[in-house]
């Protein structure tokens, strides 16, 4: 069993309500967030489906009938040119290709709407520089073919989970590989990462839009990572240098993925989940600073060597 629900905060962080959104669905996982706030859920199971979900449950949720079936994880999207958004689809599955869905008129007007038009549905084809060392990077480009986006996803980028797009560059990982891996959307070539980094030794999971501070200082952006099946799965980060850094590690009895990242409108409250237990947490810094402030005192991971060092 599955579903959505919704919790809702006042001003200053507090629980207020809880409702039910969306029932009779089969493992949601994670989904994502539209431009016009309402919410995308994703199931991870044979012949999943994809929803659109009203968080203030004025209209009854939709499924997203132009994304075809599969076993999906989450969702993002590119609306830099508003008269051809982009919408993204990660599958966690050996064969999970990448979705592009692309409407084919974009009514601002009714944005609920763009995902359940006509359009076109497309999946990633990685083309690496050099097939010997596939993690060196490369271009790519989209196919309408599902079989020949199966086939790349099976030989390059297996079991994708998390998902996120800014400023023209598309993020997403590889589980089972440990890679991260950076798409430019314009350029259409592409970098990889591995996500292996010191304590960040388990398997990438969501990923948390960027979260970032003053507009005009791009230099002081995170990209933040849940954990799986590592030893003390936790929330971990990268910034634009491309250390890795630690933000928290879960006791050592708690053999849970965590997941459900997500943060508040300030930055000042991260939402933790743990999947087994079922369990939310709401974490704050003791300074007051927002998760984003250049004052975070962590360690980073070295990339060199794993070690770590203070910043």
């Amino acid at each position: 069993e599955g579903g959505v629900g919704g919790i809702y905060f006042n001003a200053q962080g507090e629980v207020v309500e809880y409702r039910r959104l969306l029932d009779g669905t089969t493992d949601n996982c994670s989904g994502g967030k539209t431009p016009w706030g309402t919410w995308v859920s994703c199931e991870e199971r044979d012949g999943g489906r994809v929803f659109q979900v009203d968080p203030m449950g004025i209209r009854p949720p939709q499924v997203v009938s132009a994304i075809d079936d599969g076993w999906y994880e989450a969702f993002a999207y590119d609306i830099r040119n508003q008269s051809q958004p982009r919408f993204f689809v990660t599958e966690d599955h050996p064969e999970g290709a990448l979705r592009r869905f692309t409407p084919t008129n974009a009514n601002w007007d009714d944005p609920w709407n763009l995902l359940h038009g006509e359009g076109t549905l497309d999946y990633l084809l990685l083309e690496p520089y050099s097939t010997s060392t596939p993690s060196g990077g490369g271009t790519f480009s989209w196919t309408s073919k599902l079989s020949k986006g199966q086939k790349n996803a099976d030989e390059y980028y297996q079991y994708t989970e998390g998902i996120d797009v800014y400023n023209g560059q598309l993020f997403v990982v590889s589980k089972l590989q440990k890679y991260l891996f950076i798409l430019d959307l314009d350029a259409q070539t592409y970098q990889v990462h591995s996500t292996l980094s010191g304590v960040f030794d388990g398997m990438p999971d969501q990923v948390k839009r960027l979260v970032h501070g003053d507009d005009d200082d791009d230099s002081n952006t995170l990209l933040y990572f849940c954990e799986e099946l590592g030893t003390e799965n936790g929330v971990h980060a990268r910034d634009e240098n491309g250390w890795f850094f630690t933000i928290l590690e879960s006791d050592e009895t708690l053999d849970d993925e965590a997941t459900g990242l997500a943060f508040s409108p300030d930055g000042k409250h991260m939402y933790l989940s743990y999947q087994k237990t079922g369990t939310i947490y709401d974490i704050w810094r003791e300074d007051g600073v927002p998760f984003h402030g250049k004052t975070l005192n962590v360690r980073y991971h070295s990339m060199e060597s794993g070690t770590a060092r203070s910043r």
